[in-house]
């Protein structure tokens, strides 16, 4: 019989390719799945709690989160990267 006291691993306790979310205080997926956060927004919060790298590598990450912004802003609300509403 199992000991109660062991914990079952579940996919949430793994992270495939590395350990760059394993020392946050906080999984960022948990923190999207919490908040209910659209797929663009998800990888925003991804991206800038990656810790890996070069500071070359970080400017890509924030590169990379800057451009979901941008695409919320163009899916969701029809706007630029300024704010201003798209035409047609």
């Amino acid at each position: 019989m199992e000991s109660l006291s062991k914990k079952k691993i579940t996919a949430s306790d793994i992270q495939v390719g590395g350990g760059h979310y394993k020392t946050l205080g906080i999984q960022p997926v948990k923190f999207i799945l919490a908040n209910n956060l659209s797929y663009c927004l998800g990888n925003v919060v991804k991206y800038i709690c990656r810790k890996k790298g070069t500071e070359k590598d970080k400017v890509q990450d924030l590169l990379k989160a800057k451009h979901y912004i941008d695409l919320e802003l163009e899916t969701k609300y029809q706007c630029d990267s300024e704010g201003n509403k798209l035409i047609g």
